[in-house]
């Protein structure tokens, strides 16, 4: 008797399949919800009519085969790029999931219309998803889970980095609402951010000494103790400023930085502690510098222009605060999952560590 097992390519082809059709029901449901969108932000053809259901089925059925070929074509510049089969493979395996920012435009549905600066966020961020997939199946073959790689740590850091900066704009927002938009507000909110930071990389750099085998769980704790700060952070900003609004200069700056010192040196602190973390594993400092320090701008960019085109426009304030919140909660548990696949990936290659970053860098 003969079993005939079915060739990679037969696999292959059956994956192939799968993620198609996945990536046809995103285009029908981005085309569908762009239509509307475009119908919403037009009064006078708001109501729905036998020829606007058309048109939504047309943009529908149109947004499909666009996204499977953007994504062929896209394949094809990236198979030319990475020289490992195993590679191309992996990225094959995980590239339809950065598809997804396509269904954004359903949002509508809560009033958010996509008008053009938003179009170009969603743009940024399927380039930015496309780069960073790229980047962690780049590593050598023996690597098999792109969630262990140098690569999906930094993109955590990328998000730690969003949610500082919109905690940022919020806290000053609010500041700004009691103390009113002058030089002395400006200077001592700025100066309350930049001293917390640079005094939180020093703590960091401590934490980093004190415990050398927890590093990442270290920053899994951090960004707990962020989040939970900032679900509390307006009531506490509002509660101190009622208190503190008609004192001295001097007196409202100590109470500001005593508010502020705790979140401000927790997020200063998490670079240094990932840098050490990475160059005690890959001993490669200025390639885990740069791309963590070029994630957390890139990331922080990215919070500047969410929050101002989005999060105040449709969530205020306070939305933006849980939001903000949530990544950091998001961040830490999966941070955690890094942690527990790590260690598992370790032991099963006998205890040892990577020789050099080849192995998980770009």
């Amino acid at each position: 008797m003969t079993i005939v097992l079915p060739t990679n390519t037969e696999s292959e082809q059956s994956n192939f399949g799968k993620s198609d059709f996945g990536l046809i029901i995103t285009g029908m449901c981005s085309g569908a919800a762009i239509r509307l969108n475009s119908l919403a932000g037009n009064e006078e053809k708001a109501a729905l009519t036998a020829f606007s259901i058309a048109g939504v089925a047309i943009a529908a059925i149109a947004m499909a085969p666009t996204l499977v070929l953007l994504r062929k074509i896209i394949r094809g510049s990236v198979a030319k790029a990475l020289a490992s089969t195993t590679a191309l493979r992996r990225y094959q395996r995980f590239d339809t999931y950065t598809y997804l920012v396509c269904l954004a435009p359903a949002l509508g549905a809560f009033g958010i219309q996509f008008v053009a600066p938003l179009v170009c966020l969603l743009a940024f961020l399927f380039i930015i998803s496309q780069t960073l997939l790229v980047a962690a199946v780049s590593h050598s073959d023996s690597c098999n889970d792109v969630f262990t790689s140098f690569t999906w740590l930094a993109f955590l850091f990328l998000i730690s980095g969003f949610a500082a900066i919109l905690y940022q704009i919020v806290w000053q927002r609010v500041l700004f609402t009691v103390f009113g938009v002058n030089i002395e507000s400006i200077t001592i909110i700025v100066s309350i951010f930049m001293f917390g930071l640079g005094l939180g990389s020093l703590v960091g750099g401590l934490l980093s000494k004190l415990f050398p085998d927890r590093l990442p769980q270290l920053f899994f704790i951090i960004e707990f103790q962020i989040g939970a700060f900032g679900l509390i952070s307006l009531y506490l900003i509002k509660s101190v400023s009622a208190r503190i609004i008609d004192s001295s200069l001097a007196t409202i700056s100590i109470a500001t930085f005593s508010l502020l010192c705790v979140p401000t040196v927790l997020m200063g602190a998490t670079l240094p502690i990932l840098v050490d973390y990475l160059h005690r594993r890959y001993k490669n400092v200025g390639q885990t510098i740069g791309l963590l320090y070029s994630f957390n701008t890139l990331g922080s960019a990215a919070a500047c222009f969410a929050t101002i085109m989005i999060s105040f426009v449709y969530f205020g304030l306070q939305g933006t605060i849980y939001f903000a919140a949530v990544c950091n909660f998001v961040v830490g548990i999966l941070v955690y999952r890094y942690c527990q696949q790590v260690s598992s990936f370790d032991g099963e290659a006998g205890g040892t560590k990577p020789a050099s970053p080849s192995c998980e860098t770009m």
